[in-house]
């Protein structure tokens, strides 16, 4: 079991993936701000080499009027799941939001989950849709029903009361961001970080979202890259989940991390290995100056 000491004093690490938002990515840090006030200790942009030029100029916008905001460039592209990567090697704080820019996760529901994982000391708190108060405002016919069925199996493979376990509106806690090798390259990220913690037996809980389509640019999420989610499912069902070195996190430590009456709950557990893809090697386009 991850060893995790009570969440006395969050500072949030916001890790939001960027391609070509700009009025939904100003709400979001404006949203995010208000709510979270002192507890949001940094805003990372992770922007797709593919940005427009005004997206990039909002990105370095707001990093020159908020200190908060760090900016960095997605060295691996094209793949959402490749930028909240790059984004988590770099976070500092604890916990860390994971949050789309486009406008559809609902920021309101961030003080809930926060004030989840500190009164449960939960591990993870995933934003669900399918949670009784949660929904869809828009969403395609097509996609909700399949989505629906997706989730029915995932809760019966992974033994799961959680409602929603591809969507990748969470809060987690650093250690686990920072101790498990995430592999997913799309946006099937978002059951890869969901799924891997509950096949761990972490403490998951879920709180109520909406999701509102979008009212800027086009999501590059292609409805085959749907299908994505259930290979990754399938895979960490079978495969267990490997551990990376970042953050200096030793074997000791990691060996620690997992319970020891279940191990035999995780056939096949991969060797502890390091994670060189996410290096924390970035080179910062902007950091707030507060100016």
């Amino acid at each position: 079991m991850f060893d995790l000491k009570p969440l006395n004093r969050p500072r949030v690490s916001v890790v939001t993936p960027v391609l070509n938002e700009v009025e939904s990515l100003r709400g979001l840090h404006r949203d995010l701000d208000g709510l979270l006030g002192d507890s949001l200790l940094e805003f990372i942009i992770v922007h797709s080499p593919r940005s427009s030029a005004e997206t990039r100029e909002t990105c370095r916008t707001l990093a020159e009027l908020d200190p908060r905001v760090r900016v960095i460039e997605q060295r691996e592209n094209p793949g959402v799941g490749r930028a909240f990567r790059e984004g988590y090697a770099i976070a500092t704080g604890d916990p860390i939001l994971s949050v789309d820019s486009d406008g559809e996760m609902e920021a309101d529901a961030v003080p809930q989950m926060l004030t989840k994982m500190i009164e449960g000391n939960h591990a993870l708190v995933v934003g669900s849709r399918w949670a009784p108060g949660g929904g869809f405002v828009g969403y395609s016919r097509l996609k909700k029903p399949l989505n629906w069925m997706f989730q029915q199996l995932f809760r019966l493979l992974f033994h799961t009361k959680i409602h929603d376990l591809t969507y990748g509106f969470k809060l987690t806690r650093a250690a686990i961001v920072r101790a498990i090798k995430w592999e997913a390259t799309l946006h099937e990220i978002g059951c890869e970080t969901t799924l891997k913690p509950i096949r761990l037996g972490v403490s998951v809980a879920e709180v109520p979202t909406t999701w509102t389509a979008r009212a800027e640019g086009r999501s590059s999420n292609r409805f085959s890259s749907n299908f994505r989610y259930v290979k990754t499912a399938i895979h960490i069902l079978f495969q267990g989940v490997k551990f990376t070195e970042i953050f200096d996190c030793s074997r000791s430590r990691v060996d620690n991390l997992v319970p020891g009456p279940e191990r035999s709950a995780f056939p096949g557990r991969p060797a502890f290995e390091p994670n060189a893809a996410e290096s924390n090697h970035h080179v910062e386009i902007s950091h707030g100056s507060g100016s």
